[in-house]
């Protein structure tokens, strides 16, 4: 969002003014009053946007959908407009990231995050990959069972090898199947069906070259895969095990959350000076930051842990009710992996195996694209470095667009700086590890995993102040994630809070704007 005059100087006055408060709630109430009024006056004077539907999706999902409908395998001088595409959603997507925001503080981060893997998805189906060529999904070629529904727990995979089969684009056919086909593509974070899934979950066979209809083979398909992430094997594991991840997550964020509002640091941000209020006045300052930090990275673990969750769910009920062919418990592996990756490979098993790939594909695209091409030799030190530096660094432009369309003022290079030096953590690690072995070659298993954790743990620790301080800045204290507290209808929390924690910032509402495209469902 802008920096205008008008919002930071509403903004600083309010926040000056519960600054100098004796009591937690003022500032509260403070904070919360001067981000809702700066951004509602920036609306009224036509220098912001709320999010918009449609017109915010134009360049994330809208253009680049309706231009990969098109047929062109056969048609070079088409293809070649896809240059004009790439241009409008780099440029209409930062036009969002800086114009656009919330009054609800987590959608106006989100805002962002959407703006961001806009152009990052172009990129990676419109230049690093050519995917009427070469992609194609698995859609189920019969009414027979789900091939990962079985009634034997001790199956580790599919049994139905034949449910399947692969649809490359499918040219030849009406404009809503392809425009369905590239809907899907565009949607598809990692990949799942695909066959250009990442490799961090179970997926059946990847074929080299893949023809109409061909059988998706499940021969090789294992029920969790290397890093950890699984899949269920019945639709009632399925169920159960999301509903009770939903149910843990609900009560850890809601815990977190009560936590947060009692410390000024999240209320104001840290670039605002603060009195600590009397219970954290005795804690040591390391200690504080490892707090503060741990609550932040644990929120934020069990707000996207819910999140997917519940997204599993309502793709899984959605699509088996409305398009059964690509409807599958095995396309629904866990976005996150076991924490066996972080013992075992340290901070990059952190990073590439337990945390989820949500981005993966899109993170890897330019330097796979540049080692299909010739440019980089695949297994090389030049691609392994570079392709860990360009991903994080992509991360970190990802991230950064977030803090950008967030209503408080922020410095968007922190999320940068965080994510290129995990990357410079990852190849500290490794370097570490090879110095080490020259003198333990086989050192006991026990003392390697200790080593990978702390190690792991200890960079975090120091490297974390710049993503908390950024989050911070961007309003996380005020990220209202969960529509009631159980917590607060228990009574903890403050006296004047509701249990029932949406208001009408969070729910979609008619925004009319000063241009007919500007106009529609608004949050």
């Amino acid at each position: 969002m802008p920096s205008t005059d008008t919002i930071v100087y509403f903004v600083s006055l309010s926040l000056a003014v519960a600054a100098a408060s004796l009591t937690i709630d003022v500032v509260v109430d403070q904070v919360r009053a001067a981000y809702h009024d700066a951004f509602a006056r920036a609306v009224a004077g036509g220098r912001s946007l709320p999010l918009l539907i449609p017109y915010s999706l134009l360049g994330t999902f809208i253009v680049p959908t309706l231009w990969l409908s098109v047929p062109h395998v056969r048609w070079p001088a088409f293809y070649h407009t896809r240059w004009l595409v790439v241009g409008f959603s780099i440029a209409f997507n930062v036009h969002i990231a800086r114009n656009s925001s919330c009054t609800n503080i987590a959608i106006s981060y989100v805002t962002g995050l959407i703006a961001a893997w806009g152009i990052l998805t172009t990129l990676h189906l419109l230049v690093w990959s050519r995917p009427q060529f070469d992609a194609a999904r698995a859609v189920r070629s019969s009414a027979s069972s789900d091939p990962a529904l079985v009634k034997n727990p001790k199956v580790t995979r599919p049994p139905n090898k034949d449910a399947f089969h692969w649809q490359p684009f499918p040219a030849d056919a009406p404009f809503l199947d392809r425009l369905g086909w590239a809907a899907d593509l565009v949607m598809s974070f990692r990949g799942i069906g695909w066959n250009w899934s990442i490799t961090s979950v179970p997926r059946p066979r990847m074929p080299c070259r893949v023809r109409p209809n061909d059988p998706v083979d499940f021969e090789p398909m294992s029920r969790t895969s290397r890093s950890g992430a699984e899949i269920c094997l019945t639709e009632g594991e399925f169920v159960r095990k999301r509903i009770f991840t939903i149910a843990m997550v609900w009560l850890i964020t809601d815990f977190c959350s009560i936590l947060v509002i009692r410390d000024p640091y999240f209320l104001l941000g840290p670039d605002h000076a603060h009195e600590l209020p009397p219970h954290l006045r005795a804690i040591p300052a390391g200690l504080l930051l490892a707090y503060r930090e741990f609550l932040v990275i644990t929120s934020l673990l069990c707000i996207l842990c819910g999140i997917f969750s519940l997204n599993d769910l309502a793709q899984y009920w959605l699509l088996k009710a409305w398009c059964p062919s690509r409807s599958g418990l095995w396309l629904h592996p866990t976005y996150f992996g076991g924490f066996s990756s972080v013992l075992d490979r340290g901070l990059s098993g952190f990073w590439g195996g337990f945390w989820h790939q949500t981005f993966r594909h899109q993170f890897l695209a330019p330097v796979t694209w540049a080692i299909e091409t010739g440019y980089i030799k695949s297994g090389s030190q030049v691609a392994i470095i570079s392709g860990t530096f360009i991903s994080f660094l992509q991360s970190g432009f990802l991230h950064s667009f977030g803090s950008l369309s967030s209503i408080p003022e922020t410095k968007t290079w922190r999320p940068v700086i965080f994510f290129l030096l995990q990357a410079v953590g990852m190849y500290l690690q490794d370097t570490l590890r090879i110095q080490i072995r020259r003198f333990v070659p086989k050192p006991h298993i026990a003392i390697a995993r200790t080593a990978n954790f702390l190690f792991t743990l200890g960079w975090l620790y120091c490297t974390a102040i710049f993503f908390i301080d950024d989050v911070t800045s961007a309003g996380f204290a005020f990220a209202e994630v969960l529509p009631v507290s159980p917590l607060r209808w228990l009574g903890f929390g403050r006296a004047s809070d509701s249990w029932f924690r949406w208001d009408r910032d969070c729910f979609p509402k008619w925004h009319r704007g000063q241009h007919w495209w500007e106009s529609g469902l608004a949050w």
